[in-house]
């Protein structure tokens, strides 16, 4: 059964291009809905908090802090425990992959290969329910 709002989505970038690109990639009228974005770890934090998307697409490395930090903070907070956070970063080690997905994250995307795998995962949430 598809939703019946669009999918929330908030992008967390330090890059304005790129944040606008992911905006024009992932936008599905009826389906997904960029609500919002942010380059550093104060203001993505303090905008999840306030708009309440459904998923944050967060950038590893950010203005100020880090997209580990944000990722620290938002399983820390009773508030935003049901917030899917999709990493799509340049940082592709194993590594760093495994760490984020050991803090919480729901899902790891390196930003250069897989942009596709991103789109078609938001697209599956969108489709879900409720």
């Amino acid at each position: 059964m598809p939703r019946k709002t669009p999918l929330a989505v908030f992008i967390a970038d330090d890059s304005a291009p790129v944040a606008e690109m992911l905006r024009e990639l992932i936008t599905q009228p009826g389906h997904i809905e960029v609500v919002g974005q942010a380059d550093s770890e104060e203001g993505t934090l303090a905008a999840l908090r306030e708009l309440k998307p459904d998923v944050v697409v967060l950038d590893m490395q950010l203005k100020t802090g880090s997209g580990a930090d944000v990722i620290r903070a938002i399983r820390a907070a009773p508030e935003l425990s049901k917030l899917t956070v999709m990493v799509l970063s340049n940082h592709t080690s194993p590594q760093l992959k495994a760490g984020c997905l050991e803090l919480g994250a729901n899902g790891y995307f390196d930003k250069v290969k897989e942009l596709p795998e991103l789109s078609n995962e938001l697209r599956r949430l969108a489709d879900s329910a409720p």
